[in-house]
């Protein structure tokens, strides 16, 4: 019987990132695969502690600023990091995330494993300084070509993007998309119940986001979608579930626009999967994504979908027939789709039929995690050292 492979997966411990992570570590064999994970960034204590109570799987936790350059501190983690290499022998390591992934794959300089890097996308994004997009895709060039053995890209936009700034040869990238559990999402809810959790009305229509309330995911651009949905239809309610930067402004617009008892902020959920589907739409305003595993929880959530039209969202929507996708930073866009699945219940039921089955068709988490499996027994038998017995018999002869 062959070894299982030991990995090391590094990432940042919190968003969308972090619980693709907590897939892999749930659903890999542990047969076949021997999980470390290093958890970084805030958070890290608390999600290592997490993922070490999945049976056979290590992990441990290093404290880092994941949004700005912080030298010492920096230099703390991958010292650590190179340390933890060389002491412990991995068949391969898959770094997670821009900053995780450039400091493990210069710690594994002189170490043996193959290093996979997934950016869940890339830092140089549309959200990105010029000035900030040039340094990071430098940086990432060098990596690419000198320190990755696979990019492992979880949407074809983001291979686009790298092509676009001279990142890595076509050859080394590969398009794993990102995968759910359909099944939590087919369970019935207590919609009356959930809906009185978020102070709505049991027979009030809702719009909902789910998401960081942060410059990415454009909240400013929901509420005013949701004041000009107001207008035309008074007795639909909104709800946010999230937290972050920007809520004590969306908070403000709100009650500027009007929204005061029809506009809600949920904070953090951890019963997102029932949420969704209290939800008669659902809207991402995205200024730039990945592969939103949110999005796919909605589709598979049975929840009519507005969506922008950006890279990663393109893929998983077919605009007209999983959902409707509008442009980014169009509140009147977002409002008028909005306003088209809530006054046209065919059309709502058919985008949520079509997203439901595309969901179960191309993007479940067996098919991502039997694609990754794939590809890790691939490159660690591409990348292992040549058998002792063939070298000293090359050697004899």
């Amino acid at each position: 019987m062959n070894q299982p492979l030991r990995i090391l997966l590094v990432t940042k411990s919190t968003g969308g990132v972090a619980e693709y992570v907590r897939q892999l570590v749930k659903g890999f064999d542990r047969n076949e695969f021997h999980i470390t994970v290093a958890c970084l960034s805030e958070n890290s204590p608390e999600f290592a502690a997490e993922l070490a109570q999945i049976p056979n799987v290590k992990s441990f936790s290093l404290s880092m600023n994941r949004y700005k350059v912080d030298p010492f501190s920096d230099a703390q983690v991958l010292f650590a990091l190179a340390s933890h290499l060389r002491r412990e022998h991995y068949d391969l390591v898959h770094a997670h995330a821009s900053k995780p992934g450039f400091l493990v794959r210069l710690a594994a300089i002189g170490t043996n494993p193959p290093v996979l890097y997934s950016p869940h996308c890339f830092a140089f994004h549309a959200g990105a300084g010029r000035m900030a997009a040039t340094v990071v895709a430098a940086l990432e060039r060098l990596a690419a070509r000198y320190l990755t053995t696979r990019i492992v890209v979880v949407a074809d936009g983001e291979r686009e993007l790298a092509r676009q700034y001279g990142i890595g040869s076509d050859e080394l990238f590969v398009t794993v998309y990102t995968g759910i559990d359909p099944r939590p999402y087919s369970l019935p809810v207590d919609k009356a119940t959930l809906k009185a959790s978020l102070n709505v009305p049991a027979n009030a229509k809702l719009v909902g986001a789910v998401g960081r309330l942060n410059a990415q995911k454009s909240p400013l651009d929901f509420v005013r979608a949701a004041g000009i949905i107001h207008k035309q239809l008074p007795d639909v309610h909104f709800a946010w579930a999230g937290s972050g930067p920007l809520e004590d402004s969306a908070r403000q617009l709100g009650a500027e626009l009007g929204l005061n008892g029809v506009l809600h902020f949920a904070g953090y959920r951890m019963d997102v999967p029932d949420l969704l589907k209290c939800m008669d739409c659902f809207v991402l305003p995205s200024l730039w994504e990945g592969f939103p595993i949110v999005l796919l929880e909605a589709m598979s959530a049975g929840a009519p979908i507005v969506a922008t039209n950006i890279p990663g969202n393109d893929e998983a929507i077919r605009s007209g027939v999983d959902g409707w996708l509008v442009p980014e930073r169009n509140p009147e866009a977002l409002a008028q789709s909005a306003l088209d699945l809530l006054t046209n219940p065919q059309r709502a039921e058919a985008f949520r039929n079509s997203a439901t089955t595309r969901v179960e068709q191309k993007f479940t988490r067996r098919a991502m995690l039997e694609n990754l499996a794939g590809i890790y027994r691939q490159v660690a038998l591409e990348c292992q050292p040549a058998p002792l017995n063939r070298v000293v018999r090359k050697e004899i002869l």
